[in-house]
């Protein structure tokens, strides 16, 4: 296991245990929360499975007991504070810092020279996006010509850096005839790796704001409304849009001559709390 591929520290503990549980090489073959207990001192039995379950918090004398029976490493040992640092933390800037930190500590690791594309590829919007674009430009190193197709234009120099990386990490292969094309159609990301997600997909939310006033009418589609339902309707509407995203991404797939790239946004969320019942 690689802790650095870990952003939620609960899930970490979770895999953590199952791994030892497995690896155990007791007559019986048995290793449960009690044993774990034991082993790191906690007089409560059920005080691991609490904090995994989200009941209770870490301490932090738990940490450093957990980090021991774990055989956590300096360096790991230091990235697993910071992840519990930054899931029990609920104030918006101190997590933003916690995040920069584990971001730093990630990229020095070894995880990242193994697995590029679980790390770097999704911290920046650029990658998904020249990948993306070559899917369906005839690029063959035409870089000027290929970064005025991205709209707006990137330039030229994080275009070559793109495609340097992108061909290092596996993802775009060269065809004898000088075609860049990606490797693989669709590009899917650790289920592990979910906050670097969200703030890709924050970047690309905030993108689509600017595409109100950067594209005519006629190119984009781009609608907001208030709504005001109950909690039956508001997991049909859930359901609806899960079901109209599938069928989106299953259009896009069987497409075979696309011409452009397309940024797809589907925005659902509260803009008030829920009112109690009386």
């Amino acid at each position: 296991m690689d802790i650095y591929q870990y952003e939620d520290f609960r899930k970490f503990l979770e895999d953590s245990f199952e791994e030892k549980r497995k690896g155990h090489p007791s007559s019986d073959g048995k290793y449960t929360h009690r044993r774990l207990a034991a082993e790191a001192g906690f007089t409560n039995p059920g005080y691991f499975n609490d904090v995994v379950k989200g009941r209770r918090t870490l301490s932090g004398t738990a940490q450093e007991k957990l980090i021991t029976v774990f055989g956590l490493k300096p360096n790991e040992a230091e990235y697993f504070r910071l992840l519990v640092s930054y899931g029990q933390s609920k104030a918006a800037e101190e997590r933003q810092e916690l995040y920069r930190q584990m971001l730093f500590r990630r990229n020095r690791s070894s995880f990242v020279r193994l697995n590029p594309v679980n790390s770097k590829y999704y911290q920046d919007y650029h990658y998904p996006l020249v990948r993306s674009a070559i899917q369906v430009f005839d690029f063959r190193g035409d870089y000027d010509g290929l970064a005025k197709f991205i709209r707006p234009a990137i330039p030229v120099a994080t275009l070559k850096k793109c495609v340097r990386d992108l061909c290092e990490w596996g993802l775009l292969t060269q065809n004898a005839d000088g075609r860049y094309l990606p490797a693989f159609k669709n590009q899917e990301p650790a289920p592990s790796m979910g906050d670097l997600v969200k703030r890709l997909n924050r970047e690309w939310v905030m993108q689509a704001a600017d595409a109100l006033f950067a594209f005519p009418k006629e190119e984009r589609y781009i609608y907001s409304a208030l709504l005001t339902v109950g909690a039956k309707t508001f997991k049909e509407i859930q359901q609806r849009i899960d079901k109209f995203r599938e069928e989106i991404i299953e259009l896009a797939k069987r497409e075979e001559k696309p011409d452009r790239v397309m940024q797809f946004n589907i925005q659902h969320f509260p803009r008030s709390h829920v009112k109690e019942p009386k």
